[in-house]
């Protein structure tokens, strides 16, 4: 939307949301088009098309390997100026061949004057793609992870060390006092970001995986006969299939090595002792705590999921090493996550024999469903947390 002029595009954004307030829209167009270099690259581009429509049916703009935003934060700030607007983008009359993997091409069609337009996708890895998609949350256009981006110390040098991309939205994914935080009020929006950049990531890892299939030495993990031998594979895709290594989370493979690593424990130690299910707690302290001002759990994923974390490892710490339960022998566990997006632990717990609980008066030892009911400090505790987290409301509300 940025090639038309101010007032149609707040037209077009109101037809798309009327309850919104014609007049902010205007305020921040504005200030976006005073602001964003991105938008002011397009109008740069828009003139461009004017002048050369009448000579060409079809064209392209490209911004080029030169032309891109690849300013990193350092100890000189005059590394951190953006390019000018002269030096944005270039028209190829000719079809753009595919050769840049991080390159922006946009296409319209000429075809007619109310002919559509026709737009082409941006690559994930271009450091325009975050303030492009999230133009709210990235007004002056900040660039975000680019191939060659190099890693800054606390003094300030830059070693010769590229900055990993997981890494740069896991430091992202974190408030600091000298920025704002306007990427961690934005609800939906920001969960839309923390999922779009796990899949940037991800998708990055598979395509260094399909093109390293050498390297991982692929071919030995199945051979053709194999394949051919299985019946229910499409034999068109011989020789062309992508193996995803066991170090690859998520893949056939790495689940099959958690299975075959958590049978022999079951072979060894034979049925857990224990079945303990921990689930997130979006009134835990840690979370409250760190929450912005109106916000609820369900705006901050990376809260919840951080603190989390932290708790199973404090879970497992104390079972493991503090033996709150007897010696233990071994442990199996996944992390599933509720229909309204809370993660909660399944964890099986092999103890040794003299500490399960085979006896009644073991088992109550640790397991009570009653309701603390004395004076003392522990007792009230428990009592508050018990009836905040494990006491339901009247099943039948009105209808009974």
């Amino acid at each position: 939307m940025y090639l038309y002029d101010p007032a149609f595009a707040v037209q077009l954004r109101s037809r798309r949301a009327p309850e919104l307030n014609p007049d902010l829209i205007h305020s921040l167009t504005l200030m976006l088009q005073e602001s964003n270099p991105l938008i002011q690259y397009y109008l740069t581009a828009s003139e461009l098309f004017a002048t050369l429509a009448h000579s060409e049916d079809n064209f392209r703009i490209l911004l080029n390997s030169q032309l891109r935003l690849v300013e990193e934060r350092g100890a000189d700030p005059r590394r951190e100026n953006l390019p000018t607007a002269d030096e944005v983008a270039m028209i190829l009359p000719e079809e753009y061949e595919s050769g840049g993997f991080r390159d922006i091409v946009l296409a319209r069609s000429m075809n007619g004057e109310d002919g559509p337009n026709s737009w082409s996708l941006i690559n994930p890895n271009h450091p325009s793609y975050r303030p492009r998609h999230y133009v709210l949350l990235f007004p002056y256009g900040e660039p975000g992870w680019h191939w060659g981006r190099s890693r800054n110390n606390r003094e300030g040098e830059r070693p010769d060390k590229s900055l990993h991309q997981r890494a740069f939205y896991r430091y992202r994914l974190h408030t600091r006092l000298d920025e704002p935080t306007t990427l961690f009020r934005v609800q939906r929006l920001f969960q839309q970001f923390v999922v779009d950049a796990w899949a940037v990531c991800d998708q990055n890892k598979l395509a260094w995986l399909r093109s390293h299939q050498k390297e991982l030495r692929a071919d030995l993990y199945n051979g053709l006969a194999d394949v051919l031998d299985d019946g229910d594979v499409d034999l068109a895709q011989v020789g062309r299939r992508v193996v995803l290594p066991s170090s690859y989370v998520g893949g056939d493979r790495f689940m099959q090595k958690l299975y075959q690593d958590s049978i022999p424990i079951v072979r060894r130690f034979g049925k857990p002792s224990l079945f303990i299910t921990f689930t997130a707690n979006p009134k835990w302290g840690e979370i409250e705590r760190e929450l912005l001002p109106l916000q609820t759990a369900a705006d901050r994923p990376d809260l919840v999921a951080r603190v989390f974390n932290l708790q199973v490892r404090e879970l497992l710490y104390q079972i493991r090493h503090d033996e709150i339960f007897g010696p233990w022998l071994g442990g199996v566990w996944t992390i599933e996550y509720q229909k309204r997006g809370l993660p909660h632990l399944h964890l099986l717990v092999f103890l040794k024999t003299d500490h399960q609980f085979l006896t009644p008066a073991n088992i109550d030892r640790f397991i009570s469903a009653e309701i603390p009911c004395g004076g003392d400090p522990t007792s009230q505790e428990l009592r508050g947390i018990i009836q905040s987290t494990m006491v339901h409301s009247h099943c039948a509300g009105g209808n009974g």
